[in-house]
């Protein structure tokens, strides 16, 4: 049988666990112009299962008459978003319109279309051309959701594409928006003094799955594929995911892979040991690569704590005071490195990030 797991970035796994009630409340909101989720942002760290959640809906849509556009602020991104649209709409609706030629973005934006007999200036922006096309199809009702992944930090193209949708919602389209991205990129976006309507946005942010619905998934998973699995080997794979979706993804796969007949300790080891190097590798060393030296020098005195560390043990470790610390705390919150855990206490977001820390001072020659 094919592993019903699949760590790969970018997909929707087959054991989707925990987050359906995310897609159900943004599919109701379909129907309802005054629900909040029409425009929604969700936040959370790499891993957390953010592509994951666009791709469950994107599927989901395939079932509807909707237009989608799905795409990452990058290069070209406001010329990717009228392409969609127009590769989407109705043959009789095209017909009526020029074809896109090109977009160019400098101060301002700008749309070239093939044959265009108008040559006022106003009629190559963005919002102008994007208007004509949901204009064509507002008689039709057709709905279009953007859902805009890996979100960049404030930049010429956001700013018009927020600011021009913003003037389409108050124009009544049946429009809709889901932006997912890292917790420093959306706070920087809100911070953005152009861009305050999404101050208003309905706000999702990721926390780990319930072990619960982890333990249920991995019994199901497990026993219906014929494999002989004891239910305290099934619970202990279950909570070292801790979780965290990249990783209920990741020990998995492993499980399945090493699995022969029989689920053992030893193939969970393995599994663990297999899984915590790509863990390490594809997450950890991202954040550990975006930090600044001060950062790391707040979480490797972190990593000597067994459990939650307390910031009076932190300041007495690094020897500053407790401005510079309280300052370096509430910036590694906000690129979600760590968490307040209660009253003085800080822990890592990450799972398992004080062995990844441990293995970075062997390499380094720190300790």
């Amino acid at each position: 049988m094919k592993n019903p797991f699949n760590p790969a970035f970018g997909l929707r796994p087959k054991q989707f666990i925990g987050r359906d009630d995310i897609t159900d409340e943004f599919f109701r909101s379909l129907v309802n112009s005054d629900n909040p989720w029409r425009t929604t942002l969700i936040v959370g760290v790499r891993g957390s299962g953010k592509t994951s959640i666009l791709s469950d809906i994107q599927l989901r849509l395939k079932e509807t008459n909707a237009i989608v556009v799905t795409t990452s602020p990058d290069e070209d991104f406001l010329n990717r978003i009228l392409g969609q649209i127009y590769t989407q709409l109705p043959k009789s609706v095209i017909n009526k319109l020029p074809k896109i030629k090109n977009i160019s973005v400098s101060l301002s934006v700008s749309v070239g279309f093939e044959n265009s007999t108008d040559n006022l200036p106003f009629t190559n922006t963005f919002d102008y051309q994007i208007t004509q096309m949901l204009q064509s199809l507002k008689k039709g009702k057709t709905h279009v959701v953007f859902l805009i992944d890996e979100s960049q930090k404030h930049t010429a193209e956001i700013r018009t594409f927020i600011s021009t949708y913003q003037q389409l919602i108050m124009k009544e389209f049946p429009i809709s928006l889901v932006m997912a991205g890292l917790p420093e990129v959306i706070s920087d976006v809100l911070n953005d003094d152009v861009l305050t309507f999404l101050r208003r946005a309905n706000r999702v942010d990721l926390e780990n799955i319930d072990l619960n619905l982890v333990k249920a998934d991995y019994r199901n998973v497990f026993r219906r594929s014929g494999f002989n699995a004891c239910e305290h080997l099934v619970n202990d794979a279950a909570e070292a995911t801790q979780g965290f979706p990249y990783l209920i993804q990741l020990i998995g796969y492993y499980l399945w892979e090493n699995l022969e007949h029989q689920f053992d300790g030893d193939v969970l080891e393995q599994s663990l040991i297999e899984s915590k190097s790509r863990l390490f590798k594809n997450i950890h060393q991202l954040v550990f690569d975006s930090l600044s030296n001060m950062d790391r020098d707040f979480i490797f005195s972190m990593a000597k704590d067994a459990g939650h560390s307390k910031i009076q043990n932190i300041l007495n470790r690094l020897d500053k005071n407790k401005n510079y610390i309280t300052q370096y705390r509430s910036r590694l919150i906000s690129k979600g490195v760590i968490k307040p855990s209660g009253h003085g206490l800080i822990a890592f977001t990450f799972p398992y990030m004080r062995e990844f820390l441990e293995l970075k001072r062997a390499e380094i020659g720190l300790w």
